[in-house]
């Protein structure tokens, strides 16, 4: 038993520390994020507002919660009272685990992702459905067609329900009610089939380590794609011009912007800055970072992230000053952009890692690194009446065609600008795992440990892109 009277208990204030996060590292070196328990109080509280909780819901936490995301979620569940269930994400479906991986298994209701993890879910449905009859492919396709319109327009299908949608349900436990993507921008096709497929709302919400991961949130009944919701009670954010960085149509983000590329009408662009309770005390023993990303509950800090405020007041993410990088030409890409674009290609393999795209000032155009979906590309192979042994094809021209084909097609469909079209691939087939540094412990691809372990495949793929 402690003496407290000589040595009293001191309970903890609204300023005290409550957790010291490290940032991913993904965009640098990674940082101390020093959180207090005013900042996860005020996160906790401003997100369960907005998502509120039913009695008897389940929650699956399989991320690290060394994770902010995962963090946040599961203080968030435990002040609601849900249940949670511990799962590893190698073992969520049955491909990773025997007789039934952990989302069949616990059934939750509640569960958030980051967006490799939904494309993972998204491909794993799609390989079962490869391997049925064509019969069978096309009512899958057309009740996925027919869905994914009626839920735009505001009702169901009921049919389709019975005879498809139910069975795809039991991929992520039959119950699911609520499905949030955090951690990175999610691609529109892959939020729209997962919307569509399991019928439950997926939405974003958008944070940053420095802001306890609570910044903004969607509003669960919000259909559209690339929104990342309205500012959290808890928080003020406002824009900052960039005149330097440029946009795909030429244009600067500008605070007085009224329309966007695609003609969208805006409230202004521009860097996106925040200042309120969930922002952070500060860079662990980093005085001068802290003060030059202005962290602080007085302060507006530097998000790094390029955004609009959409009529509504919500906010769209669309670009990211610290990811855009200039080519020889000047002209600037989003490298993460097109890592969701390009990763929608059913020659990429997301459970290995999927893609890493590349470019620099030294390069015309962008290159790429790709895990290859060997099943995908031996069945694509036999299809197309190629005998190679797999060590062959991976090396053959055809594949290479049809690879490259089928990337350029993902980048029309996604409407990149023709500086982010791709200039040259490799195969890789040895996997990119938090083990091997080649992600993050969320599943966030390191760009330069994928380098540094594939230099000899980079060097060779880089000089592709210097015309």
């Amino acid at each position: 038993m402690g003496n407290t009277t000589q040595f009293p208990p001191t309970p903890p204030t609204s300023s005290t520390t409550a957790v010291i996060m490290y940032t991913s590292g993904s965009t640098g070196k990674p940082k101390g994020v020093v959180l207090s328990h005013s900042n996860v109080l005020s996160a906790v509280a401003s997100a369960n507002v907005l998502v509120p909780k039913r009695k008897g819901d389940v929650y699956l936490a399989y991320l690290p919660l060394a994770h902010i995301l995962e963090l946040y979620a599961e203080f968030g569940m435990l002040a609601d009272g849900c249940t949670l269930c511990y799962a590893d994400p190698k073992t969520l479906t049955s491909t990773g685990a025997s007789p039934m991986g952990a989302l069949e298994q616990f059934s939750p209701t509640l569960m958030a992702g980051v967006p490799k993890i939904w494309d993972i879910i998204k491909k794993g449905v799609e390989a079962k459905v490869s391997l049925t009859s064509p019969v069978a492919q096309f009512l899958v396709n057309t009740a996925i067609q027919a869905r994914s319109f009626a839920i735009s327009h505001g009702y169901d299908t009921p049919l389709f329900k019975v005879l498809v949608f139910n069975k795809f349900a039991k991929v992520v436990g039959g119950r699911l009610r609520i499905a949030i993507s955090g951690g990175g921008p999610l691609n529109a096709e892959v939020q729209v089939f997962v919307r569509t497929v399991f019928g439950c709302p997926l939405f974003q919400g958008y944070g940053l380590t420095e802001t306890t991961a609570a910044l903004s949130i969607q509003d669960p009944l919000d259909l559209r794609c690339a929104v990342a919701g309205v500012p959290l009670p808890s928080n003020e954010v406002k824009l900052e011009s960039c005149p330097d960085f440029i946009d795909k149509s030429g244009r600067p983000y500008l605070i007085t912007d009224r329309i966007d590329p695609e003609g969208c009408p805006v409230l202004g662009r521009g860097e996106i800055l925040v200042k309120g309770y969930t922002v952070a005390l500060g860079y662990y023993m980093q005085p001068e970072m802290t003060k030059a990303e202005g962290l602080g509950y007085d302060n507006w800090f530097h998000t790094g992230d390029i955004g609009e405020f959409l009529s509504d007041g919500s906010i769209r993410i669309v670009d990211r000053k610290k990811n855009l990088v200039k080519l020889k030409g000047g002209e600037y890409i989003s490298l993460e952009t097109m890592e969701g674009a390009y990763g929608n290609s059913n020659f990429v393999d997301a459970a290995a890692g999927g893609i890493c795209c590349y470019g620099d000032g030294d390069m015309d155009r962008p290159i790429a690194l790709l895990q290859l979906n060997k099943l995908f590309a031996i069945r694509w192979a036999q299809n197309n009446g190629i005998s190679y042994e797999f060590e062959e094809l991976v090396k053959s021209n055809e594949l290479h065609d049809a690879v490259m084909k089928d990337l350029l097609n993902e980048c029309k469909k996604s409407n990149l600008s023709h500086l982010e079209k791709l200039s040259a691939v490799s195969f890789i087939v040895e996997p990119w795992t938090p083990e091997n540094g080649c992600l993050t412990a969320a599943n966030k691809l390191q760009r330069r440990a994928v380098i540094t372990m594939h230099a000899t495949e980079f060097e060779e793929t880089k000089q592709k892109g210097i015309f």
